[in-house]
């Protein structure tokens, strides 16, 4: 038995396809599979059912994968305190965000850097799904996203940690009727021009409203945050987003141009900001340090 093998097992129920893990992991098929029967064969013990429908774990295999997934975070553990020895942080950051943080995020990795110039670092921006395929594939070592508690139900294989509680609003021109309201309906936004942030969450919601399809006039969805600011000073559109972007995106906030309105209570449009990583490779020192200067 050895770490890899435990890697293997962790990333096959996760994938519930032993060619999905194979190539996550970067291994031939053959050679996995060879792999985790070996290791089947040593415990002799079943740790999957495998089906045309695909490879599954047992209940023993349950129990096993859960006590591997706490050795690999102790493995990890091990790795970084080793490294702390040499006394000098080094190694790769690679962050993804939503537009929100992302000044924010630019300038604690500058300072960041600064105290550890060994440190490679790197930041992109996305919406908040694609950060989470991103993450999960491990192409990115952490995400600052918009999520939702579907979201958590959906990515079992993700840690999500909540920095921040929000809602959503709806942005109008000061010069808009709406505007003189303290609370938005679902009615007040019948034959209303609207403009969205190309974003999941955003969408569903959208979706969700109880207002039918043809009494919604959706103009477009964008990821330019320039083009729904551009609509919103110009009173061509209105917005429904996150009252969070309203308050951190250089090209959205501090503008007398608009206001931003809640929904009345009765509409249920709650949603989480934080950030993501992998469970079963958990985080690194260099994204723990990071992370400790955050909070």
């Amino acid at each position: 038995m050895n770490i890899e093998q435990l890697k293997y097992i962790v990333e096959i129920s996760h994938s519930s396809s032993l060619k999905t893990a194979a190539t996550k992991l970067n291994i031939s098929l053959p050679a996995l599979s060879q792999s985790v029967t070996k290791l089947e064969k040593e415990l002799n013990i079943e740790i999957f059912h495998r089906s045309r429908k695909g490879t599954y774990p047992t209940e023993e295999g349950k129990i096993l994968i859960q006590k591997a997934t706490g050795v690999l975070e102790k493995f990890q553990e091990f790795l970084d305190e080793a490294e702390s020895f040499a006394h000098i942080l080094k190694g790769e950051l690679k962050i993804a965000t939503f537009p929100g943080p992302l000044d924010l995020l630019a300038d604690q990795i500058t300072l960041y850097k600064k105290e550890f110039p060994y440190i490679k670092a790197s930041i992109e921006e996305d919406n908040s799904q694609h950060i989470i395929e991103k993450v999960k594939k491990e192409e990115i070592d952490i995400g600052f996203i918009i999520y939702t508690e579907e979201d958590i139900k959906k990515n079992s294989s993700l840690h999500f940690h909540k920095l921040y509680d929000g809602c959503m609003v709806v942005a109008v021109n000061k010069d808009s009727p709406l505007a003189n309201n303290e609370n938005i309906t679902e009615e007040m936004l019948i034959n209303q021009p609207i403009i969205l942030y190309n974003d999941h969450s955003i969408l569903e919601f959208v979706q969700n409203l109880d207002i039918v399809d043809d009494d919604m006039e959706i103009l477009f969805t964008t990821n330019n945050v320039e083009t729904i600011r551009y609509a919103l000073e110009r009173n061509t559109a209105i917005n429904i987003g996150y009252d969070y972007a309203f308050k951190t995106i250089t090209g959205l906030a501090n503008n007398d141009s608009y206001v931003t309105l809640p929904f009345v209570d009765t509409i249920i449009n709650s949603y989480y900001f934080g950030y993501i990583y992998p469970i079963d490779k958990g985080i690194s020192k260099v994204a723990k340090e990071f992370l400790n200067r955050l909070t």
